[in-house]
């Protein structure tokens, strides 16, 4: 019985002293202390004056403190701090301490002060915006402080920091005014304030753009009603595109200068190279040409539901393409797979898939398989056209052309009646079609008809570069260097719509086109 009376003693003790270190480890854990400020961590009062201070956060039970009492005292009740100044100008610090020992200063100024801004002159632009700060004065709060705009059209300002005098100037019109400040002494700051018009900038101040080839410039600040003009206009031409879209079309070798103006008579000078291309862009197998015809960042309705075309380019295939990764033997010229695609293909039916051909395929409008007779080698340059007419009917609505000679087909497989209604919007690539059967090759020049040429039309312009709009053409882009190395070509066809390849183009190959061919009106 002795025995276990002192084991239960034993476990006692050791249960109290358990509860004890339990205690000891709760005291150690530390508070999580919050930061403490005060609404007015400045203050600039008269002799014999008082200021009102808030403390806004803080962790309760505050004292206060001067640190030169014949400058000012301080009192604290609850939240609110009294700061008193005496009979002595000066500057102290009042400090503001909470029940944790977290501490705020309060600097304290006693005397009259000439008011202060950052910036008495200010410069700036329609639309920018610029901070200013009073930086001294009679004041404490922003509620003892005043402003007034002379001219309100020319220029707004607003606090932007509730307990500090930061103000934010925004240019509303050119013009000139004022800002006065005023604290509750009456003194005042005046801020002379100058709103100038925007200045003019641009996508590429220093364009470079081949001859017989367009480059797109966009305005992307003014003032509005912008207007370019070539200083030789021998040189460039320059064509509006929109509001803020304008294209420079190379004319002529050369350098010269495009002003570029606004409504505000605001004027930016722009140095316009022109150069004369002497290669064209190479895709080889790895980059390809998409087309989303749009037009003001939409797709143009117009080239939605066309029953009559015609495509023309000129190409050099540098290797046939294989039947591997889906390849299929097929060199993609241009257009939409299933839909409308002139491309380059084996001939269906045949046993020798290393001759290749020109084709029309349209799998999804009547199954169609037109192909041309004239075999299609490498390293050859190749002037191709297809033309589709709705005024006819049968197999003689299409029609394929191989340097300006109209094709003998030797197959025709389809329904080409049911080949209409083609959406030009919708998946259009140049040098790639099944997102594969790369051109693999190089490409000179890609056209787009809304009509169907006539076979003299075709004969006539194969293998010639077209510099100007004509009637019934949507697209016209020359794939050149005259640009340098780019990724986008724009049209030089009306609505300047714009093919853009897959990766920048930088390799380029010799056509004997840019040194045999006079661009035609």
């Amino acid at each position: 019985m002795k025995r276990i009376y002192t084991y239960m003693c034993l476990l006692l003790l050791s249960v109290l002293s358990f509860a004890v270190t339990g205690c000891d480890d709760d005291d150690d854990v530390a508070k999580d202390l919050i930061e403490l400020i005060v609404n007015k961590p400045v203050i600039r009062i008269g002799q014999n004056e008082e200021a009102k201070v808030n403390v806004v956060v803080g962790n309760g039970n505050y004292t206060v403190r001067s640190f030169n009492t014949a400058i000012a005292t301080a009192t604290v009740s609850g939240e609110l701090i009294t700061v008193k100044s005496g009979s002595q100008n000066g500057a102290t610090t009042v400090e503001v301490m909470d029940g944790e020992g977290v501490v705020a200063n309060i600097s304290v100024n006693v005397g009259v002060f000439e008011l202060e801004v950052n910036e008495p002159e200010v410069i700036l632009e329609v639309a920018d915006e610029k901070q200013l700060i009073v930086s001294m004065g009679n004041f404490s709060s922003n509620d003892e402080l005043s402003y007034e705009v002379e001219d309100e059209t020319v220029v707004s300002i607003v606090n932007t920091d509730q307990f500090r005098p930061f103000y934010t100037l925004t240019g509303l019109k050119n013009g000139h005014t004022t800002v006065t400040f005023t604290d509750h002494k009456g003194k005042q700051a005046v801020v002379q304030v100058t709103v100038n018009p925007i200045s003019i900038d641009v996508s590429n101040l220093t364009p470079r753009v081949g001859v017989n080839n367009k480059i797109m410039i966009t305005v992307e600040k003014g003032n509005g009603g912008y207007s370019l003009t070539a200083e030789n206009e021998e040189i460039v031409a320059i064509q509006q595109v929109d509001d803020t879209r304008f294209n420079l079309i190379g004319k002529k070798a050369g350098i010269t200068t495009v002003f570029v103006r606004d409504e505000a008579e605001q004027e930016l000078s722009l140095t316009v190279t022109v150069v004369q291309a002497d290669k064209v862009a190479n895709l080889g197998s790895g980059n390809y040409f998409k087309v989303p015809f749009e037009y003001n960042g939409t797709a143009d309705e117009s080239l939605k539901n066309l029953s009559t075309l015609t495509f023309e380019a000129r190409f050099n295939i540098e290797s046939l393409n294989g039947n591997d990764n889906g390849n299929a033997r097929i060199n993609t010229v241009m257009g939409i797979e299933k839909k409308f695609l002139l491309r380059v293909d084996v001939h269906k039916g045949g046993s020798n898939d290393e001759e290749r051909f020109l084709q029309l395929a349209a799998d999804d409008k009547g199954s169609i398989r037109y192909e041309g007779s004239t075999k299609i080698e490498t390293n050859k340059w190749y002037d191709v056209a297809v033309v589709l007419d709705n005024s006819k009917s049968g197999s003689e609505r299409i029609a394929l052309y191989v340097n300006g000679v109209r094709e003998t087909l030797q197959l025709s497989n389809g329904t080409p009646d049911d080949l209409k209604e083609i959406n030009l919007t919708s998946d259009f690539y140049i040098g790639q079609s099944d997102g594969k059967r790369r051109l693999n090759g190089a490409i000179s020049y890609a056209r787009i008809w809304t009509k169907a040429l006539s076979d003299q039309q075709i004969s006539e312009q194969s293998g010639k570069l077209l510099s100007e709009d004509k009637d019934g053409m949507v697209a016209n882009w020359l794939f050149n260097n005259g640009n340098g190395n780019t990724k986008t070509f724009v049209s030089l066809a009306g609505k300047s719509f714009e093919a853009e390849a897959a990766n920048i183009v930088s390799s380029w190959k010799t056509d004997p086109i840019l040194e045999t061919s006079t661009p035609t009106e």
